[in-house]
């Protein structure tokens, strides 16, 4: 074979150019700190840091989802919140507005303070995101949730769908909670309508204790069968009890029925009442005194006239509306001049209960979105450390010894420093020199 001038410099460039190559992959894995730079390098370690790092992108994604559900749930946390204490005012309002030594001023002042908190809760109704999203209209989420109607009604105009998080591969939150749920359906004030079926008597009737009414008519109540929603309150007199054409007490003779009524001859007279079912069967049964209240399941009677008398008691169908409508009703009759007591007191009772109901539900309301920002700060934690032993394992996986990595480059350096003693001795070599 003969060795010629190319062929010697030509193996004498590869190999220097391989060992430059050596030394500077040595480098690179000094400068980069890590034992892998190219998947050749470490097949299966670079497969393994790969996977790593894929599972830190995904992570890292679920953070960013994790952080608007958030800043979401937060905005409607605040809204719930400054919602429950204009409530609270509200109801102190209203108290207030009870008070005898009120006069009609007052009354209007509390109802017009009470007013303008209404129209501060109904902008909280209607709150918007940093985005200018409606955060309780549902899934429409760039319309309001709530109108105000030319009836003077406040009305729902979004939806009932939530939006959904996804905050890891198995798990998603809802991020809004619908208006309708939390300020729409409120029960109101359940009630009763009470007439006089038979007897020349006069009655009064109201709500005497509404938690009670409230229990009897969840047991009771039946949307399906109106007829099972009647019930008779009827009067009699005691077996010992005299009968009508008696002697008046000052024993002067005796007078008609229409005199007896006239000069109310029946007040504080004991008497008995029953009260039956629409199939005729007695619920509640007991001894009474002539004008004075029956109480029955929360609901108060008072009779005035002579026993014998039957009144026709229906429960109301309990219904839901907006708790600022409630409100607007209530304040309408507190302002009104010409209204009861009675009046008053209903419309007190009726913006009292709808607040309450209010509050329950907002607190309800409340409860979840904490429960869900905790799972939220759950997973944030769960994803930190998932994400930190992500990078502690790529990190194990392509980790340099500093030790090693050092002697190396020094072989390498020692053997490209030879290449070239060797190129340049043999560039010198020639059989013309031997002569």
């Amino acid at each position: 074979m003969r060795v010629t001038n190319n062929l010697i410099y030509g193996q004498a460039n590869r190999s220097i150019s391989q060992a430059n190559e050596k030394i500077l992959d040595v480098q690179g894995k000094i400068s980069s700190q890590t034992n892998i730079l190219k998947p050749s390098d470490d097949p299966v370690g670079a497969s393994q840091i790969l996977l790593y790092d894929g599972n830190n992108r995904t992570l890292k994604q679920y953070d960013e989802a994790m952080k608007m559900a958030k800043g979401n749930l937060e905005y409607q946390e605040v809204a719930l919140d400054s919602m429950n204490d204009f409530l609270d005012t509200a109801r102190t309002l209203f108290i207030q507005a009870q008070n005898d030594i009120n006069t009609q001023a007052d009354i209007n002042a509390i109802a017009q303070e009470i007013a303008l908190i209404t129209e501060s809760m109904a902008d909280l109704m209607n709150s918007k995101s940093a985005d200018g999203s409606y955060i309780f209209a549902g899934t429409d989420s760039q319309s309001p949730a709530f109108t105000l109607g030319s009836d003077g009604r406040y009305h729902w105009s979004g939806n009932e769908g939530q939006k959904f998080a996804q905050i890891s591969e198995d798990i998603r939150i809802p991020v809004t909670n619908s208006g309708k749920v939390l300020f729409q359906d409120i029960w109101t004030n359940r009630s009763f309508n009470a007439k006089i079926a038979e007897g020349n008597v006069l009655l009064k009737s109201k709500v005497q204790d509404q938690a009670d009414l409230d229990t009897f008519m969840a047991k009771n109540y039946d949307p399906e069968n109106p007829k099972a929603n009647r019930y008779y309150l009827t009067t009699s007199y005691s077996e010992d009890q005299k009968p009508v054409d008696a002697e008046r007490p000052n024993g002067k003779g005796s007078k008609s029925k229409e005199e007896l009524d006239n000069y109310h001859l029946f007040t504080g007279m004991p008497a008995q009442y029953a009260v039956t079912n629409s199939d005729g069967e007695i619920v509640e049964s007991g001894e009474y005194s002539v004008g004075k209240p029956i109480a029955f399941a929360g609901m108060s009677f008072i009779v005035e006239g002579e026993p014998g008398a039957s009144i026709d008691i229906s429960l109301k169908k309990p219904e839901k509306d907006n708790v600022l409508n409630q409100i607007k009703s209530s304040l309408a009759v507190l302002t009104d001049k010409n209204s009861t007591y009675s009046d008053r007191e209903a419309a007190f009772f009726s913006a009292t209960y709808s607040i309450n109901n209010a509050q329950q539900r907002i607190g309800e309301g409340r409860s979840e979105i904490g429960a869900r920002l905790n799972m939220i700060e759950d997973r944030e934690d769960y994803s930190s450390a998932n994400q930190l032993s992500n990078t502690i394992a790529q990190s194990r996986e392509g980790e340099l010894d500093m030790g090693a990595a050092a002697t190396e480059l020094s072989m390498k350096e020692s053997a490209l420093t030879a290449s070239q003693k060797v190129f340049s001795r043999m560039s010198n070599l020639s059989l013309f020199n031997q002569m």
